[in-house]
């Protein structure tokens, strides 16, 4: 259950901040959204994990140092002015359920470099997001 209610805060979290990006991006270009996202976030997030555990921030090993630092160039720097540049063009009712599609991408990706396998769940569940996309990308 607490897992449950972890994943629910964060999609909260995520869409209460593509609404905030479209209005900071009625001001600002997408990238120095970006930028400004990004290091108010470094704050954060990095004095929380030096507070709360600090042992671990420290001895990290270089292969979870390579890991993680490929997150943040894929994930946080390119997806987000991605995100953010959707938003810009064709809003946050249109662009977040695009964004949502994430899945299909990480299951192509995880089944091709590895060996994740696929059930019927997983195929049914990839099904309805792209008739979803095909649905939302279509309509006027």
């Amino acid at each position: 259950m607490l897992g449950i209610a972890l994943a629910v805060t964060a999609a909260f979290c995520w869409g209460t901040g593509a609404v905030f990006a479209r209005l900071g991006l009625q001001r600002i270009k997408p990238s120095t959204g970006v930028l400004i996202s990004m290091v108010s976030s470094l704050v954060l997030v990095g004095s929380l994990s030096l507070i709360i555990d600090f042992d671990a921030m420290v001895s990290l090993s270089p292969s979870a140092l390579l890991w993680f630092g490929l997150i943040g160039f894929v994930n946080y720097a390119l997806g987000r002015q991605f995100n953010y540049l959707g938003i810009k063009y064709i809003g946050v009712s249109k662009a977040t359920p695009i964004f949502a599609s994430a899945p299909l991408f990480a299951m192509a990706i995880a089944v091709t470099f590895i060996g994740e396998t696929v059930n019927v769940p997983i195929i049914i569940g990839t099904l309805g997001i792209v008739v979803g996309l095909v649905l939302l990308i279509t309509s006027k």
